[in-house]
């Protein structure tokens, strides 16, 4: 692996930044698109690229403004060995807050997450095939990606169990979304299924792996605010910890960031086949139960709940979402971190960016 570059989408991202430092710790070379040399500085200004020294040969990064145009990729991924694609739209806070209150048109919801998610992984596949250099492909797909809208909103169950071969229909042009998030899983379920249909149709020499992490929670290094941390996934933690928000209703599932760039980079090691899917999510079976997190936090953190610095007091209910991790263990060697690490992770980090 060493002095092998690998290609990375989405290094400016909670997950995307955390795979480019594994990438570089595992001694690879990184060559990162980034949307402008604004991104690409703040990268380097983190603490984790501080330590690591890396010079140019090392990491480098190539300005791609608009990742849906196409031909996006084609010079920026030459000479590459691996490629990781992580790019794509994700729900912000407000429309994730309450889904139902999501008042945005459907027409915008597909444009701002379906085609781009689309067009992006079609673009990527093809820059890589165009390459001619590359070996294998990582993409970073979604738990959403393999568990039907329907069977979220009617609130889950435990009798039936997702694993990393079970797929949803891509729904029609047309459909009329009701919610952020429900457009945003659509766009995980068809970016899959159109990778998928691409790679049955071209056959290309190099093969894919789909991951499958469910919300992402830990740290991030380009957040500079407690603002910050809530555009993603780890609103989850910190909504009810931090901010007392209640009546909320999540997928019981969760992962370390840093569980998610491991298995990123574990997935280059050629002796892992390809062509497969790996879904990423801590505690089994049972899941996560994120009203835990406050049960976490009282006993981690007495001291600054006391104080008044995390009110502690809202509310999370967690939809069972069987997922089998089975493979993902077994064939990564990944022992997931816990979700209370997971947490006291997050509120370490919020707690330093609000005491700045």
């Amino acid at each position: 692996m060493s002095g092998e570059l690998v290609f990375i989408t989405g290094g400016s991202g909670h997950v995307g930044f955390r795979v480019l430092v594994r990438a570089l710790e595992a001694g690879y070379r990184v060559r990162a698109a980034v949307r402008s040399p604004d991104k690409a500085q703040q990268i380097m200004a983190t603490p984790s690229i501080q330590a690591l020294k890396p010079d140019d040969d090392r990491l480098s990064f190539v300005q791609v403004p608009d990742l849906t145009v196409e031909g996006a990729y084609d010079q920026a991924i030459q000479g590459a060995h691996y490629a990781i694609h992580v790019a794509s739209p994700i729900p912000q806070q407000t429309q994730l807050n309450n889904l139902e209150q999501d008042t945005a048109n459907s027409a915008r919801l597909v444009e701002h997450f379906i085609g781009p998610a689309v067009r992006g992984t079609l673009g990527l596949l093809t820059a890589a095939l165009k390459a001619g250099t590359v070996r294998r492909v990582v993409i970073t797909a979604s738990g959403a990606a393999i568990v039907p809208w329907s069977f979220v909103i009617s609130g889950g169950g435990v009798d039936r169990v997702f694993d990393a071969n079970s797929r949803v229909p891509t729904l029609p042009a047309g459909y009329e979304y009701s919610s952020a998030f429900e457009a945003y899983a659509a766009s995980k379920v068809a970016a899959l299924n159109e990778a998928e249909q691409w790679l049955a149709t071209t056959r290309p020499s190099f093969d894919v792996v789909h991951l499958f992490p469910g919300f992402v929670i830990g740290r991030d290094e380009l957040a500079s605010t407690p603002a910050d941390l809530m555009r993603g996934s780890n609103q989850e933690v910190l909504g009810p910890v931090a901010y007392g928000a209640k009546d909320r209703c999540t997928p019981n599932s969760a992962v370390h960031v840093d569980d998610v760039a491991d298995a990123h980079v574990r997935c280059l090691d050629p002796t892992v086949p390809g062509n497969q899917g790996f879904i990423l999510s801590s505690g089994g079976m049972q899941g996560t139960e994120w009203q835990d997190s406050l049960k976490i936090t009282a006993r981690r953190f007495s001291e600054e709940v006391k104080l008044g610095l995390l009110p502690n007091n809202g509310q999370i209910q967690s939809i069972p979402i069987p997922l089998d991790t089975s493979t993902s263990e077994s064939v990564l060697g990944i022992k997931f971190r816990s979700f209370e690490e997971q947490v006291v992770d997050i509120v370490t980090y919020y707690l330093q960016l609000a005491a700045d």
